[in-house]
């Protein structure tokens, strides 16, 4: 029997994966991104579960940093300006209560005016403190926030407090205390990165595949 052989010209499939070895990196930062952007709206969703009513600016808290060819690491956080009040939720503590009152005591609303979230709008507190009718103080030992009566024209054409003399307590300071809420931020995304994570990488395999032919 006649010995014989085969010769096949391969310099093609070595160019081939060649070429995808090269398309690694691009893989790999569009697995991480797509995770990491999965993981974004997964925490932003979770916001409405946590907190009762939270304002819109709650539930896009989470921000997305992405990755690159050179550096294949995204980043999931909190942005800044959420960052300083969600961060008790993640890690413990108190309530964050800003630079609205040195003692660290907590403004909550009585008779004053409230958002539609039953928050105190940003910046009211400022705004009322500008006006001559309401002062911060305490009286009756209770420390807060409170407006004078009316003063002006009386029926009668005298001049003076209008109506009832008592004041108005609009909010109220009280002690501070710890969170009752945990956010699991960084539990959460990482369950979910270890749920998703290889259909993200077979995923960008195959976009890879098709963008590079």
């Amino acid at each position: 029997m006649g010995d014989f052989s085969i010769t096949l010209d391969t310099s093609r499939i070595q160019r081939d994966l060649s070429d995808m070895q090269k398309q690694i990196p691009y893989a790999t930062s569009v697995a991480v991104n797509s995770l990491a952007f999965d993981a974004m709206r997964l925490e932003n969703s979770a916001m409405s579960e946590i907190f009762d009513h939270p304002r819109p600016f709650t539930t896009r808290a989470t921000q997305v940093d992405k990755a690159t060819k050179s550096d294949p690491t995204a980043v999931v956080s909190l942005r800044d300006q959420q960052a300083k009040y969600l961060t008790p939720y993640e890690t413990g503590g108190d309530h964050w209560v800003g630079a609205r009152d040195g003692t660290g005591d907590l403004l909550v609303p009585v008779d004053g005016r409230t958002d539609a979230y039953g928050q105190i709008p940003r910046g009211l507190i400022k705004r009322l403190l500008a006006r001559p009718d309401v002062f911060a103080g305490t009286v009756r030992g209770i420390r807060g926030i409170w407006q004078r009566p009316t003063r002006g024209t009386r029926r009668d054409g005298s001049r003076g407090t209008k109506g009832t003399t008592r004041l108005k307590l609009l909010y109220m300071f009280r002690p501070n205390k710890a969170v009752d809420k945990h956010l699991d931020f960084e539990q959460r995304a990482a369950e979910m990165v270890q749920r998703e994570g290889t259909k993200a990488i077979e995923a960008a395999i195959l976009k890879t595949i098709r963008t590079a032919r």
